[in-house]
Order: structure tokens, then C-alpha cells, then sequence
């Protein structure tokens, strides 16, 4: 069920979705995102193919009128870039999923945004970055990402745990040698590792080679996490795992992890982006390889506390943050 509009609330006249012209794994998730906004905001779901974003971004760039005049649209952005080479209308409301900018790319991305009604920011990290270089609090508003609610957690229902680690994501170099040293000290340790391809689909082998679950899919991810009792993860950037420009956010897959059950075994930074998910309520940032090998067997002891894990999930599923969306829309007057 939709919610209700606010009388004078800013409206959206949909969701501009890029499902027709992406199709790595990575957008498979916005797409849920996506499907749950468009149910929970009871607005229409809009897929240009390939040229109709191509036209759009013409356009846009000899800042001509675009088709759209009312209502404006939300549409997720992978990745925010300084220029805005027609990516962002007067009509979008663009939700920044990551934001790597340096200071002085972030206020060419302030000029590339002021236009926009509005401007969703995912990482609360970024969110801060971008007030302190001056962005509008009235247009910025930082909204997280979350957790679709097809995934939602059962605390009462049992889970069959035949995986000790599960190391199949991006983690900074450092967690990934504590996680090898850990399993070849500890020869009856099961440790899923991502290896090649068969058949053009991701693949989770153990650390002897053999072939353990086709990961290609989301659905498939999510069924190897359930089937996981630690999960390794490590915040962008931790490490110099990636250039990011100091910021270090967390991301999906924390919640995912949660989700399925596990006990995240993690390293990353304290900035308010991990203040905001609490990490350090499920584990600290591991220093040392001591320090992880005690986590680790701490973890494999025992079972989490999968009714603590379902209360903390409750405010990060889509739904929960659509409603955070209809209240950023529920201020603007249009």
C-alpha cells in the first residue's frame, strides 16, 4: 500500500530506472530497491531503453528543455561524478548510491546539482562532506540504502550453517590473509572463496578448489550467506582496497550478511557512516590477526542471536526507508 500525500508535499511522477540498458549483478539489487519504492510510494515504474537515455542526456547537455515538464522523478545514480554531463534534470531527483568526490570535485558537483529539487545521499559520511562544502540543507537529505524486504529476517526460523566463512565480496587485502592463515591453521574450517567462472556464472569454491554454489545471482548470494556462519567485510577504502578519497561507507552487503544470519568479522574505519549502522554493536574492527583468530572461534562457537539481529533489521528494509522518502517529500513545496 502507498502512503498518503501530503497536501503541497513535493510529488513524484515516478521512478526513471536503468534496468533496460545495465545488467551487471551490481544493478540487480536497485532493481529491488526500485520495485519496492514504486509499490510503497504508489508511483509508476518509467524504463527507457538504451536510446531513450541516450536523447535524454543530449538534451540535457544543450540544456534544452527535456520531455518531462511536471512532476519531477527519482532515479538512482551509481556512482556521482563532478560534471553533471546531462545525468540530472530540473525534473530528477537523483539518490547518490556511492560518492567518492574529492572537495573540489564536490562543489563542481554542487553546481551540477543546483537545479535539482532534491538530492538523496546515501553515505551519512558524504552527506556531512557535502554540507560542510556548502550543499543546501533544504535540497540534500541523506537517505540510506537498505535491505529489500524479500530478504527480511525470521528470527524464530532455524538455519542450516554447513559454511564456517564466507569470503566471496570485496575485503581489504589484510582481512583476506587473516581469513587464509585462519582456515589453513584450523584444516576443518569450510571457507566458501570466490573462484573463475563456469559457464559464464560466478562461482564459491572451498580453499581446495572444489566447486561449492553458483553465486551469479542475487537470489543464489543471498542462499550462500544463509548457509554461512561468518561473514568477512571490509568498508571501501579500508586498506587502500579502493580509491575513494577518504570516504569509507558501508554498504548492502553489511545488511545482507545480518540478514542471512551471520557474524560479521569486519574491518573499517569510525566515521559516521559505520556510527549509523552500529557496527561496532556486532563487532570491533579487527586489528591484528590474534584479534581475528579470537573473533573467529568466539563465532564458530555458537549460534548469533537471530531475534537481536531481526530487531536491528527493522529500520533498514526498503519499505521502512521509503518512509523516509515520503517524509524529504512531505517538506519541499513545489
Amino acid at each position: 500500500m502507498g502512503f498518503t500525500n501530503f497536501a503541497g508535499m513535493m510529488k513524484l511522477s515516478g521512478i526513471t530506472s536503468r534496468r533496460g540498458i545495465k545488467h551487471r549483478p551490481s544493478w540487480n539489487l536497485v532493481f529491488e530497491w526500485e520495485d519496492i519504492l514504486s509499490r510503497s510510494l504508489s508511483v509508476p515504474l518509467r524504463c527507457p531503453g538504451r536510446v531513450g537515455w541516450t536523447l535524454r542526456s543530449i538534451v540535457r547537455r544543450l540544456g534544452l528543455p527535456f520531455y518531462h515538464s511536471g512532476d519531477p522523478t527519482l532515479e538512482f545514480v551509481m556512482v556521482a561524478k563532478p560534471d553533471n554531463q546531462g545525468r540530472y534534470g530540473r525534473n530528477s531527483v537523483p539518490w547518490i548510491i556511492d560518492y567518492f568526490l574529492s572537495d573540489s570535485d564536490t562543489c563542481r558537483f554542487l553546481e551540477s546539482t543546483a537545479h535539482c529539487p532534491l538530492v538523496f545521499v546515501s553515505s551519512y559520511e558524504a552527506y556531512e562532506r557535502l554540507l560542510a562544502c556548502g550543499a543546501d540543507p533544504d535540497r540534500f537529505r541523506h537517505v540510506p540504502l537498505s535491505l529489500p524486504d524479500c530478504y527480511r529476517l525470521d528470527g524464530s526460523a532455524p538455519m542450516v550453517k554447513d559454511i564456517d566463512i564466507a569470503l566471496v565480496g570485496r575485503v581489504s587485502d589484510v582481512l583476506d590473509g587473516y581469513a587464509r592463515r585462519y582456515a589453513a591453521e584450523h584444516p576443518g574450517v569450510v571457507m566458501a572463496v570466490r573462484g573463475p567462472r563456469r559457464k559464464g556464472h560466478l562461482w564459491a569454491y572451498d580453499i581446495k578448489g572444489n566447486p561449492m554454489a553458483d553465486i551469479e545471482s542475487h537470489d543464489d548470494y543471498m542462499a550462500l550467506l544463509r548457509r554461512s556462519r561468518i561473514f568477512l567485510y571490509s568498508t571501501p577504502g579500508m586498506d587502500d582496497s579502493k580509491p575513494t578519497n577518504g570516504f569509507s561507507q558501508v554498504t548492502p552487503r553489511f545488511l545482507e550478511a545480518i540478514a542471512s544470519g551471520c557474524r560479521p568479522v569486519m574491518r573499517y574505519f569510525d566515521n559516521p557512516d559505520t556510527r549509523f549502522y552500529g557496527l561496532d554493536g556486532f563487532s570491533p574492527s579487527v586489528e591484528s590477526y590474534e584479534e581475528f583468530a579470537m573473533i573467529a572461534d568466539k563465532a564458530l562457537s555458537g549460534p548469533v542471536d537471530l531475534k537481536a539481529y531481526e530487531s536491528y533489521l527493522a529500520s533498514h528494509y526498503t519499505s521502512s526507508v521509503a518512509r523516509d522518502v515520503a517524509s524529504c517529500l512531505s517538506g519541499v513545496q513545489r
